[in-house]
């Protein structure tokens, strides 16, 4: 993980409410703070700056590391993931309409991004389940 400047983490996270920019987990109630991820990796030639930054959970964060593509499991096609500086969340994304707490990609880029960053894994689904009962939202478009 790469020293982000305090000011500009707090930037970032002020800009996504506090929400993980990829699944919508949001920070309040987590254990500890969010990192911030490099939208376009440092090894792809991405720079530390506010335009190349977006909060993410430790899940997505983990899972997404250096990547910048996944497959579309519908095509089994190559797509671009989700860009939370130049792409609509919810022209990507929806929530299922028979479970609040499982993601939709409703767009080659929201399934690749939902499948590289394993944001469905039962144990992600869980934590959004237990912030709902606690009154937390975490099915929060932005």
């Amino acid at each position: 993980m790469s020293a982000i400047a305090a000011h500009l983490r707090r930037r970032v996270a002020e800009r996504a409410g506090n929400l993980c920019e990829y699944c919508r987990l949001p920070s309040r109630g987590q254990v500890g703070p969010f990192p911030v991820d490099h939208v376009t990796p440092r090894t792809a030639g991405g720079v530390t700056e506010f335009e190349n930054l977006a909060l993410a959970c430790p899940a997505c964060n983990g899972h997404k590391w250096a990547h910048t593509t996944g497959i579309d499991s519908i095509s089994g096609e190559v797509a671009s993931l989700f860009n939370p500086r130049v792409q609509i969340w919810i022209e990507h994304f929806r929530w299922d309409f028979n479970d609040p707490d499982i993601l939709e990609g409703t767009t080659p880029t929201g399934r690749a991004t939902i499948d590289r960053l394993q944001m469905n894994d039962p144990a992600l689904v869980m934590v959004r389940r237990l912030l709902r009962e606690l009154g937390i939202p975490v099915n929060k478009t932005h």
